[in-house]
Formats: structure tokens, sequence, C-alpha cells
């Protein structure tokens, strides 16, 4: 029997938002089963054995309830987005996917946060990596080249393609239906003297999952870029979470945003865009002291600005587009490269989700958490 026949899988299993709102609660209430139908690919769709996932802040902010309006998740379900591993089963051929993937080929891809949290579900149900099989369709997955490790690979879908489209807009629009970032490398050929200029971008929240693969691919675009930073150290307990912008991602200016403002460092200079992770109100009232006029402020975490903090910039927001070609294949060549580095915090059990989670949730881990599943 092939493992594609397999019956049932372990599976981590939420039951429900947590009581009063607190993701915490949910986690607390986490089930692992054993006895989960493995889900059976449809038409485009790819059955994967799951080797690797990943935690993102996304997977315990989904258990507050609080994305309910934006993205409904339908209890019970089994939550977590970015995975790697082996396609194991096709289901019916579409136009070219068959083409594309074959049994064997080792993956990696993110479920989808709009994609599988909606109201009614798709049939697999919402997201689905904190288990032993999912089903994706084709257009999320990428073929893992040979040399990136799975873990790897897995540490990248998500937070990678939330800073490639914030910053580049690629397949995402923001909420309103807008382009975002309009990033563009500088180039010789250019007859404008300004467009020769390197760009200038100030990435809020530099240590973040979002914020490390932001300060890269804009560097890699030639742009001038500062963010904001702690003295905190990164899980080596050596190297605080400044340097490690500066050296490790290549960051030209680090603002400790513990001793000084931004706003205040940064006044009058001009930036062209703000990419922002962390979602603090007062960085979008304080936006227009450091941003061009008419410049744009993107954010990834702020889903109830005040618009009448700025009335010279423009502000967006967004969430991810789940696509693998072309958005995560770009990054994934990036990876294989050398240029584009996935910072790891750590690798944990399959058992260890929970505790994965409530992690993240402490704001404890610097890099990406993996799950190593089988």
């Amino acid at each position: 029997m092939s493992e594609s026949s397999t019956n049932t899988m372990k599976a981590w299993i939420s039951s429900s938002y947590g009581k009063d709102g607190d993701p915490a609660d949910a986690v607390a209430n986490l089930k692992l089963a054993n006895d989960v139908p493995v889900p059976k690919p449809g038409k485009g769709e790819f059955l994967i054995k799951i080797s690797h996932a990943a935690v993102n802040p996304i997977d315990w902010k989904l258990f507050s309830g609080g994305m309910h309006g934006i993205c409904p998740c339908t209890h019970p379900y089994t939550p977590g987005f970015d995975f790697a591993g082996t396609v194991v089963e096709l289901g019916p051929s579409s136009e070219d996917s068959s083409q594309t993937f074959s049994v064997n080929d080792v993956v990696c891809g993110d479920i989808g946060l709009v994609e599988t949290c909606t109201d009614p579900p798709p049939k697999q149900g919402c997201c689905g990596a904190f288990a032993e099989y999912c089903v994706v369709p084709a257009n999320v997955l990428v073929k893992i080249p040979t040399g990136v490790s799975e873990s790897t690979a897995a540490a990248l879908p998500l937070a990678g393609l939330t800073a490639l489209q914030g910053v580049f807009t690629r397949s995402a629009r923001s909420l309103a239906g807008e382009t975002l970032g309009n990033l563009k490398p500088t180039t010789e050929n250019d007859d404008d003297k300004a467009s020769k200029e390197a760009k200038k971008v100030l990435i809020l929240g530099g240590a973040t999952l979002v914020g490390s693969y932001a300060i890269q691919l804009a560097k890699l675009a030639g742009a001038y870029v500062a963010t904001t930073a702690s003295t905190n150290l990164m899980p080596d307990g050596t190297t605080t979470k400044i340097a490690f912008c500066e050296t490790n991602l290549g960051a030209d200016k680090v603002i400790d945003y513990q001793a000084e403002s931004w706003s205040v460092v940064l006044f009058g200079e001009d930036f062209d865009l703000i990419y922002d992770t962390i979602g603090a109100q007062d960085d979008w009232k304080n936006a227009s002291k450091v941003l061009k006029t008419s410049a744009d402020f993107i954010s990834v975490a702020n889903f109830s600005p005040d618009a009448t903090a700025n009335a010279e910039n423009n502000f967006k927001n967004y969430l991810i587009k789940s696509v693998g070609t072309p958005d995560l294949k770009e990054l994934m060549d990036f990876v294989e490269s050398g240029k584009l580095i996935c910072s790891i915090d750590s690798i944990v059990p399959f058992a260890n989700v929970p505790e994965a989670l409530m992690k993240s949730l402490r704001s404890a881990n610097a890099g990406k958490i993996v799950v190593k599943v089988a």
C-alpha cells in the first residue's frame, strides 16, 4: 500500500476560537488527533506528505476570532500555512498541473490565508499544515532545489511572499484593490537622473520574520534601507537584533526603537516607502515626517488606521496572495543562489506545536519556528 493510500493521519485540531478572544486559550485547547481522514486531492490539486511546517503569527492571530470578518475559520480545523514535503498523489489532471509536478517531487508552499479561510471553507477545510498530509492546488507550489533543505524551504513561503508582495506588489493588491509597493531596481540605462538614485525604504520591524525578508529584498533592488530593531538578543545569545539587521541582513541604518523614535531620527529625509510589520497607530500618524508627499505607507499589520491621522501619504494594507509561480519561485531562486537567507529560530518536534505557537505568541522567537512533522 502506498503512503498516499493511508486512510487516516495525525493532525492538530482547533475546535473553537479562544475564550473572550484569547488566542492562548485556543492554543491550550488544541488536540493532536490520530484518526483524521487523509484529504483527497481534487482536480488540479496534490496530496502532500508533509515533512516540515512552520509557525507564523497569523496562526495564533486567527485563534482570537478577531479576523473572522476577513478570514473566517470553520471549526474544527487544522491550523498552519507553511509546509515542505513530497507529492504523493495527483488529483484528476487539470490543463497543465500534471505536467508541472509529479509524484515524488519535493515541494513547498503556503496553503493560503484568503484562499482557505473562507465561508464556506474549501472542501479540504481551513489551512492545514500542522498535519501529516495536506491537499493544495498546483498554483501554490514550487519545487525545492537540490541544496535547499526542506526545513529552510518551510521557513520561506508565507513571510517571504508577504514581504515580496508588500514591497514590490507582484500578484497581490491592497484590501482596496490598489497596487502596493512599487520599488524597482536602479539601472544605468535610465535617462531620468532621479531614477538612478537608490530608493529609500524604511522597514518598521526589521527583525520580524517578514521584516527580515523585506530588508534583504529591498537591498537586492538597490535601495537604501533603514529599519527599526532592539538590543534584544537573537537565539545565538550573542548577537543583538540590531546587529543582525545590520550584519546579516544588510540594513544601512538601524534605529533602536527602545531608545529613540524613528520619526525624530529620520525627520525630513524624504523616504520613498515605509513598510510596516508592527501595526502601531502612531507610526502611520508620524509617517509624513519621514515620507515624501504622496508616498505610500504599506502595512501588513494595521487593519484599523485612523484615516484623518495623515493627509499627506497613502495608507495601504493587504493580505498575502499565495502564488507559487512567479512569486514564490522568485524567492526560491534567491535562496538557491545564496542571495536570500531564511532565519530559523529553532526546529521543534511535531508534538510541540502548542509550545511553538505560544513561543510565537510571546514574541520570544527571533526567526522562524519550524516544526519537523516527519
